[in-house]
């Protein structure tokens, strides 16, 4: 097994590997042959993470076999205690969360994961009865990006639960054993101990033809990946917005894959498809206002633009929990605001926008609830719009729209603003 692991490794000499080290037998061999591998000269930095659940009466036993085992492999070791929420997902998912929550925050290129060519079939089993589509039934790739810094990496997916542990009794490797995997109650352990043995005996060849049923949906996975991002792309391209008048020029099966998408890229949960089929519906049917309530919040539809509002959506902008008071170039900072330009000096405050604000223009003062309704924000996020504000009371500059004369054409800027650009 080592002959053949080594041999299937791209060049990691300048990357830095975090196995996802539980204690049992498929991360003990994992962590193992990765060793091994930095004694070849194949990888750089190697280090390992253990997740501590308290799911178990022996999770604090687990956590000092893994350290010992780093210990004795010169292997950088961190750990990290997680408190589960298993009321809305179930226990299996909450723990799966709390661990993918603290790999994306570890300091290294990759996470390496001990799943092999039996957990992927597991996967597709219970995506199957769980009524998952293509992206479920795909099961798990070998590479995946986990955010912008950390890929996720399964090297052990073409080694079979037989290999690892013949590889684990071979190099008399000690490793713990979680009860919880032999559960009957749980979905997996039944797909693992009793309803794959008897596909097996019915089929003998049936994870050979399962596992090319696999290796093709994540092909026709990936291109449909490449729509998707082709299609999210050409909605955004005019204002960088989601664009109704763009989605509606879409066929239909495309435009109910870019709600699926909206939803997720914006985190606000995932659609049942009736939700999505209704939905595309109205945007077909009309070009007015529209909302859409999803799990984690809403899409609004104005003036032709679809906008994400999660429940919490504005609890990042500082300005609209308290008003800050001085120079306007250093409260900007404080509250997340930056100038674009060169703002000159002035003082005031910052704060959300109120109805009654007004703005100096050329001959006339004009209220800011017009100016952002001229600008297309839509009502929901107006009273939560950033202004600055003269020791007068009088508003010299809407976030991301526009600035008083007075400040030279400096735009007072921030990032989240509903994608709002500058006019």
């Amino acid at each position: 097994m080592l002959k053949t692991f080594l041999s299937q490794l791209p060049d990691l000499r300048q990357q830095k590997i975090c196995v996802g080290f539980s204690g049992g037998a498929d991360s003990i061999v994992l962590l193992h042959l990765l060793t091994q591998a930095r004694a070849h000269g194949k990888i750089g930095a190697l280090a390992a993470v253990h997740v501590h659940h308290g799911l178990s009466p022996h999770a604090d036993d687990w956590l000092r076999f893994c350290q010992q085992i780093c210990q004795d492999w010169r292997v950088d070791f961190s750990a990290e205690r997680v408190q589960l929420n298993p009321k809305k997902q179930g226990i299996e998912a909450a723990a799966r969360a709390a661990r993918y929550a603290v790999y994306a925050q570890q300091n290294c290129d990759k996470i390496a994961l001990a799943h092999h060519r039996d957990d992927q079939l597991e996967t597709f089993w219970l995506a199957a009865l769980r009524g998952g589509g293509l992206r479920a039934l795909a099961a798990m790739p070998s590479e995946r990006a986990l955010n912008e810094r950390i890929t996720l990496w399964r090297p052990l997916l073409s080694f079979s639960r037989a290999d690892i542990e013949d590889y684990a009794a071979q190099n008399r490797l000690n490793y713990v054993h979680d009860a919880s995997n032999d559960d009957p109650s749980l979905l997996r352990n039944w797909v693992r101990h009793s309803m794959q043995p008897e596909i097996a005996q019915r089929v003998p060849q049936y994870d050979k033809h399962l596992l090319a049923s696999i290796a093709l949906l994540q092909d026709e996975l990936a291109l449909l990946d490449e729509i998707i991002a082709q299609d999210w792309a050409d909605l955004h391209a005019a204002t960088g917005q989601f664009s109704r008048a763009a989605w509606f020029r879409l066929p239909q099966t495309r435009q109910k894959q870019m709600l699926r998408e909206f939803a997720q890229r914006h985190d606000l949960g995932t659609p049942r498809r009736a939700s999505v089929q209704d939905f595309a519906r109205v945007l077909r049917e009309t070009d007015a206002n529209a909302q859409w309530s999803l799990p984690h919040g809403q899409a609004v539809l104005y003036r032709g633009v679809l906008f994400p509002v999660r429940h919490d959506f504005a609890n990042d902008w500082t300005w609209t929990q308290r008003m800050g008071r001085g120079s306007l170039k250093n409260i900007a900072l404080e509250m997340g605001l930056t100038w674009r330009g060169d703002a000159p000096e002035f003082s005031g405050c910052i704060r959300a926008a109120q109805r009654d604000d007004v703005m100096r223009m050329q001959s006339r003062s004009k209220s800011v609830w017009q100016i952002l309704q001229e600008a297309g924000v839509p009502p929901f996020a107006r009273e939560k719009w950033a202004v600055a504000v003269d020791s007068d009371g009088v508003c010299v500059a809407v976030a991301n729209i526009r600035s008083d004369a007075c400040l030279q054409g400096a735009i007072l800027w921030h990032d989240d603003l509903l994608g709002f650009q500058a006019a």
